[in-house]
């Protein structure tokens, strides 16, 4: 709730209102001199507690200041006031992320794009144009978005790569992050051959009938790449992560969890707010050692405790991650009953015992926990882990919220868990329609039966957990109203498919919504201040072009942001 007094308001020239009306119940009026910005004619759907409608709102200094009847908030017009007549379309709280990378989605702006191409013939048609383009001088080849639903289980054959940047090092980036794509220069390099053991946590795929690795590597034998391939320029960094939290916010985005930071992260948001480019809120969770790690020992342990020397009012790293497992296209998610390909129980990145040890010295530090969880072996585990750490912590911690991401297969023991655990939930929504993803590397790796009960938002849900909305871009679609869509029909969001789907884990738009903002502001400990529409909050609001309540469900993709405000900026503006 906004105070009485705010000692940052402009000399007041209009008549005195009743601050009971507009601020809250206070003991003596606060004369205003004009809002920065009035919305006038809506739907604004506020996302408050009684999920109210409002026609209008008013908004000064960063704030929300009113928000009720036109009539009520036409008062507030100053000489200086932004209108926006919203016409009747749709104001409803600035959208929350809860499971994002945006320095990777920034460097698809770097590295050859793949995200487009979905046939073996176009893909290669893209590495070829890219070859062609680059710079004769770099002595890498790289790549995003490699979309393995083209290839069979063991992923695409290095012959792919025949003729594209023979003299350079190829790494090609698999569309899910757990995946790579590499040549027999960048296999040479980091000693993968047919006498290579398997690393732990990883995989070398091979040919068929042979040792000789096929190219594609996953987890560890993956990250291998990571730990040698260049370096990032700060610059370079700083550059294009302007521009993706610019594109963050043409769809509605005002606020992230960055799942997967390091201290060179940490360098560039701090860059970006110092210079006044930040336009989101961010909770950095600092990624643990092991698979994906950034830092490892006393490096990690450094990081950790000088996280606060880059932080700020927009800014936190309070927040670790721990990757429990893998995924099912490599059958390196932990799962509780066996692949149908490989006859095993999937990868737990850590012994138990051992991931109940690193994650209890965090919990006791305070910092919230956040698990990379796909298989439901991986969930139990978390779940597991995160009752231990509760359990055996100090009392005062146990308010302290978590999360858990992905859970493409959940049990339904532990549906009620989450809500124990104070944990919410990030689903990439946009994953659970039919695709040839699923056809291709699912369904053969865990059955129809299992793929028929993915992403289990509706149950989870109505057993009291906490769903909050994510993208996971640059490995899932960085619009939310592509997963909206998803979450509330099931279908392909993308157009007609014949493909098998099932609706009962469907959500209603109300919902989804909620994920995508108050939840979002409850993980990010952010709720008092911003993730609905109400006097006091920070003035954080999404303008579609259309009431999303008033269109059918299958055309909630088509919807578009008109205007994004942030900290009671227009931050965005749709031509």
């Amino acid at each position: 709730m906004m105070m009485c007094k705010d000692t940052q308001m402009r000399p007041l020239t209009l008549p005195l209102l009743i601050c009971g009306t507009f601020l809250g119940a206070c003991n003596q009026p606060e004369p205003l001199s004009g809002a920065d910005i009035v919305l006038l004619n809506g739907g604004i759907y506020t996302v408050d507690s009684e999920r109210s409608w409002a026609e209008a709102a008013a908004i000064l200094d960063g704030r929300i200041v009113a928000v009720g009847s036109n009539a009520s908030v036409e008062a507030l017009i100053g000489p200086d006031s932004e209108v926006i007549d919203l016409n009747g379309r749709m104001a409803m709280p600035g959208i929350i992320d809860s499971h994002v990378h945006p320095l990777e989605g920034a460097y698809e702006l770097v590295y050859c794009n793949l995200w487009d191409y979905s046939s073996v013939e176009s893909i290669m048609a893209a590495l070829q144009e890219c070859d062609a383009n680059s710079d004769p001088e770099d002595a890498w080849f790289q790549a995003v978005g490699l979309d393995l639903g083209v290839f069979g289980v063991t992923g695409p054959d290095k012959s792919l790569l025949d003729g594209i940047a023979e003299d350079k090092y190829a790494f090609i980036d698999a569309s899910d992050g757990h995946a790579a794509l590499l040549n027999d220069r960048t296999l040479d390099l980091l000693g993968f051959g047919p006498d290579t053991p398997e690393p732990r946590d990883g995989v070398i795929e091979r040919r068929e009938n042979s040792r000789e690795p096929n190219g594609t590597v996953r987890e560890s034998a993956r990250h291998a790449v990571d730990v040698i391939r260049p370096q990032r320029s700060i610059e370079t960094s700083i550059d294009v992560m302007n521009q993706a939290i610019q594109k963050m916010n043409t769809f509605g985005i005002t606020g992230a969890v960055d799942t997967w930071v390091g201290e060179h992260e940490m360098q560039v948001y701090k860059a970006l707010d110092d210079a006044g480019d930040l336009n989101l809120y961010v909770l950095g969770s600092i990624i643990d050692e092991g698979v994906f790690e950034k830092h490892v020992g006393d490096d990690l342990e450094r990081v950790i405790r000088d996280r606060g020397q880059y932080e700020s009012e927009r800014i936190s790293y309070n927040s670790v991650k721990f990757m429990v497992d893998g995924v099912f296209e490599g059958e390196t998610a932990a799962v509780l009953e066996p692949y149908h390909t490989t006859g095993h129980l999937g990868v737990l990145n850590q012994a138990p015992e051992d991931l109940r040890v690193r994650v209890q010295h965090y919990y006791n530090m305070g910092m919230q926990l956040h698990f990379h969880t796909i298989g439901d072996r991986a969930v139990r585990t978390a779940l597991d882990v995160l009752e231990h750490v509760r359990s055996n912590g100090d009392p005062a911690l146990l308010e302290k919220r978590h999360a858990l991401s992905h859970l493409g297969l959940t049990d339904a023991a532990d549906f009620p868990r989450f809500a124990e655990q104070n944990a919410a939930v990030a689903f990439t929504a946009v994953w659970a329609y039919p695709s040839e993803w699923t056809v291709n590397l699912e369904i053969p790796a865990i059955g129809q039966e299992r793929v028929d009960d993915m992403y289990r938002i509706r149950s989870i849900h109505e057993a009291g957990g906490v769903i909050v909305g994510s993208s996971d871009w640059n490995y899932g679609e960085l619009d939310p109203l592509i997963s909206v869509e998803t979450a509330v029909t099931r279908q392909d969001p993308y157009g007609p498919s014949e493909l098998r789907a099932t609706t009962h884990e469907a959500v209603d738009l109300a919902t989804i919504i909620d994920a995508y903002t108050i939840n979002g502001a409850w993980l990010m400990h952010r709720d008092q201040d911003t993730g609905s529409v109400e006097t006091g909050k920070l003035a954080d609001i999404a303008i579609f072009d259309r009431n999303l309540f008033e269109i059918e469900p299958d055309e909630l993709s088509e919807a578009s942001v008109d205007t994004t405000i942030y900290n009671g900026r227009v931050v965005y503006r749709r031509d």
